[in-house]
């Protein structure tokens, strides 16, 4: 219900508590509540009985759910970070054109790839909840990733999680991850990621099959939508 009334906001900009009590058709009791919190939360805009949607909420509250040290660079050299990323140019290559320091670049992109990471995570649990399986595991330079395939979509996860009841991948499955990992795994080991493998693997699973334009929209509404 929450996401629903924080949509009508949205739609309707303007609003006062009975202009959104009757459209919505909840009283005040359950309405008064939710726009307080969106109030503190900074979603909305309160001015005496006006609430308005605050339309940068959500790069406000995005950037500030981002590591500490987003906070002390432009937008504009956030941007380069993401368009660097998305071209799959090196850090070092980024160092150089920009003059960004190392420890600034390896910052960057290891951010974007936990957030992707955390977005096929929470995707995977919601998964796991419904159809439990056993994860296939596989192992590089003394790191194992365990991987789990629904709808053909390969997710992976550092550390295993306890489900009741998992049953295993059937042998189409186990194929098709076979597949999906080793297409990635190449690239990796071509660039001997070993430090945070989980992550970089993920990287390379989600860029497969999206081009430029694909993967800077997408990883910029995972950041900031």
């Amino acid at each position: 219900m929450k996401d629903k009334v924080l949509r009508l906001c949205k739609r309707l900009d303007k609003f006062t508590l009975d202009e959104i009590g009757t459209i919505s058709e909840l009283n005040s009791e359950v309405l008064l509540p939710l726009l307080e919190m969106y109030v503190k939360n900074k979603k909305l805009i309160k001015k005496g009985k006006i609430y308005q949607y605050n339309k940068n909420a959500s790069s406000y509250l995005a950037k500030n759910r981002l590591p500490q040290r987003y906070q002390h660079h432009s937008k504009q050299d956030i941007d380069y970070m993401i368009k660097c990323f998305c071209a799959d140019v090196e850090a070092k290559k980024v160092m150089s054109v920009f003059n960004f320091g190392k420890h600034v670049v390896n910052m960057f992109y290891q951010s974007f790839r936990q957030a992707l990471y955390q977005k096929q995570k929470d995707e995977l649990l919601r998964w796991l909840k419904v159809k439990p399986k056993i994860p296939q595991e596989r192992e590089y330079m003394g790191t194992t990733v365990y991987l789990y395939l629904y709808n053909n979509k390969l997710y992976v996860l550092e550390k295993p999680i306890r489900t009741k009841e998992p049953k295993k991948h059937t042998e189409e499955e186990r194929l098709l991850i076979k597949n999906i990992y080793l297409r990635s795994y190449r690239k990796v080991l071509s660039r001997s990621f070993a430090f945070k493998f989980h992550l970089h693997l993920c990287e390379e699973i989600w860029k497969y099959g999206k081009d430029y334009d694909e993967q800077y929209t997408a990883i910029n509404n995972i950041l900031f939508a």
